[in-house]
């Protein structure tokens, strides 16, 4: 493959995955010198067996009012890295979306219009707002729609709410925020206490920001390990936290009491949702 200055320079913004900028740099070549050292760079990473540059990957990522943003922008500076990829910001509409925390997203594709093959279906979780969409028939058409041919189905947190509403985890290993996952049993699940859980084309990722950690391992799957850790380095993604409280056998017995108290009401609304879905 020839490999012009204006292609190294867009395959450097496509690896790190800034949109910004690109549109800055759309109308700039790099030096002579700039484009050897890219070159070179590029070979380099070619030469890798465990890494597949350039793809056309087709992913679609559900949006709906409430979601939490994090769940979706963590899987998405990942997946959106990938070089040739197109990735649908995919909801009902084309208007922009409030997440959980009040500011908005804005969708770049609505159902109708949304590939119906895709390679990657991927859905958020949420609270109240993700209740609602497992309520939402139109919502949950559309992801049954499009799982029914996509190569990998995937969720963060209480997304897999949503795939069990829609039928999608009969029979399957799955993980969900750990208030709620137990309760996959109820849409005819079976219940994993990891972090990122993979059953055949099903990949479930666990609380918020386990949403990181699903990212890599799809982009792995889609791209190689290379890509991964290359991206996994440019984000500098090596966590340590302040506190190790992070799941409940490590938090404080009165913390954990407390949040299972003040989402008490959600739980129960997953169980009615899980009992009006055909399992």
């Amino acid at each position: 493959m020839k490999i012009t200055r204006r292609k190294l320079i867009t395959g450097a913004v496509g690896l790190s995955a800034v949109g910004a900028a690109a549109v800055a740099v759309k109308d700039q070549l790099p030096s002579v010198d700039e484009a050897q050292r890219m070159a070179k760079a590029h070979d380099a990473l070619m030469k890798l067996p465990d890494l597949k540059l350039y793809g056309d990957e087709k992913i679609a990522m559900l949006l709906y009012p409430g979601f939490t943003a994090l769940d979706m922008v963590g899987p998405n500076y990942f997946l959106a890295s990938m070089m040739g990829a197109k990735v649908h910001l995919v909801s009902a509409t084309l208007e922009p979306i409030k997440t959980d925390l009040g500011y908005a997203l804005v969708p770049d594709t609505t159902f109708a219009d949304c590939p119906e093959h895709v390679d990657l279906l991927f859905v958020p979780g949420g609270a109240t707002g993700t209740l609602a969409a497992a309520r939402h028939a139109p919502t949950l058409d559309f992801v049954r729609s499009r799982a029914a041919t996509a190569k990998y189905i995937s969720s963060v947190c209480t997304g897999s709410l949503i795939l069990g509403a829609a039928g999608l985890l009969k029979g399957k290993r799955a993980t969900s925020h750990w208030l709620v996952r137990n309760e996959l049993a109820g849409f005819g699940a079976i219940p994993v206490d990891e972090r990122v859980v993979v059953d055949g084309n099903l990949y479930t990722g666990a609380g918020v920001s386990a949403g990181l950690d699903l990212g890599l391992t799809l982009l792995g799957q889609l791209r190689g390990a290379a890509y991964a850790e290359a991206m996994q380095l440019q984000a500098e993604y090596a966590p340590k936290p302040p506190y190790d409280a992070g799941t409940p056998d490590k938090s404080r017995p009165e913390l954990l009491e407390a949040l299972r108290v003040m989402y008490d009401n959600f739980v129960q609304q997953t169980r009615s949702i899980a009992s009006t879905s055909a399992v």
